[in-house]
């Protein structure tokens, strides 16, 4: 019960000051008023005969023209602060615009001078493919630097933005191709080495050519003949060696060649060795190149120290003398 009547207390209490509160405004608001309607005469005195003239202003009057002025003043500052602030906007803007266009200049040249590096590595990339023995179709799959067409045909405005993020897109492709390329050339490299480490390609013996590939007069029967192979003239029991790796498929003895070695190589290469004074290798006998396989001697038909070597591709004889000391490793 007494904290019923302790808030109805309160609430009288109050409700007392905002009533109070209420009657003070009106009075001040009345007296402002008051003061308002009380006028000030004005008067403008020539220093001639001509009338004077009064101006009746209120206080009330007064006082709206300064509250006028005041938020004038107020905007105008707030719109003078605002001016200065976009022209300090505007400053910073410009400046960031020079030096992005600065930056923009320094990356437009590094850019050009990245894909002219590409192209370079590019076309070496290409032409040494190609010289391998590659497929050109591959390497036309480049871009090739066709920015211009490729943006015509795309209805694009060619800017220099565009122009240059297309040359980015080029030396991207361009590269990822160069990289397949140069898997390409190393298998080929490989595989050209191989063939190579297998092609016979080094002097059987030491010595000087005494009869040529092909057509030649025979001095012991003094008539043409054809030679499948090539006569090295040498030293009576000179070293006579394989010149690439091979299985002997075959060794034996004629009175026409004399001793011979007969030698296959990988590829379908074979190689002949005659006119031996006496051979140190058997059959099926794996050689390396270099391998010592017999001596240089004679036959009972050809009374002269020399080596019969041939070279064969399947059933096709080859001119020896085109593979020694020709092809290197």
């Amino acid at each position: 019960m007494e904290v019923k009547q302790r808030l109805h207390l309160i609430f009288y209490r109050l409700r007392y000051k905002v009533q109070e509160w209420k009657l003070k405004l009106s009075q001040r608001y009345e007296d402002l008023d008051k003061k308002g309607r009380e006028k000030l005469t004005i008067m403008v005195i020539p220093h001639t005969d001509r009338k004077t003239i009064n101006f009746v202003i209120s206080y009330k009057a007064i006082s709206i023209f300064i509250g006028i002025m005041v938020v004038l003043l107020v905007i105008s500052a707030v719109n003078v602060l605002s001016h200065s602030g976009s022209i300090h906007q505007l400053t910073e803007l410009n400046l960031t615009n020079k030096d992005f266009i600065r930056q923009s200049s320094k990356m437009k040249e590094e850019v050009n001078s990245l894909h002219e590096t590409i192209q370079y590595y590019y076309e070496r990339i290409s032409n040494l493919y190609i010289k391998l023995g590659g497929d050109p179709s591959r390497v036309s799959k480049g871009m090739g630097g066709q920015a211009g067409q490729f943006l015509a045909l795309q209805g694009t405005p060619q800017t220099d933005i565009t122009d240059e993020s297309f040359r980015i897109k080029e030396d991207i492709h361009n590269l990822k191709l160069s990289s397949e390329l140069s898997e390409e050339i190393i298998k080929l490299i490989k595989k050209r080495k191989s063939i190579i480490k297998n092609t016979p390609s080094i002097w059987p013996t030491k010595g000087y050519v005494l009869f040529p590939f092909g057509k030649y007069i025979s001095p012991i029967t003094g008539k043409e003949e054809i030679n499948r192979g090539l006569d090295i003239g040498s030293f009576p029991g000179a070293e006579v060696i394989a010149t690439a790796p091979g299985l002997v498929f075959d060794t034996g003895y004629s009175p026409a060649t004399g001793y011979y070695v007969k030698i296959s190589h990988r590829f379908g290469w074979k190689t002949i060795y005659s006119n031996l004074d006496r051979i140190r290798v058997k059959k099926n006998e794996k050689l390396s190149k270099g391998d010592i396989l017999g001596y240089v001697g004679k036959s009972p038909e050809n009374p002269i120290y020399h080596l019969h070597y041939e070279v064969h591709v399947g059933t096709q004889a080859l001119n020896p003398f085109s593979f020694l000391n020709q092809i290197q490793e």
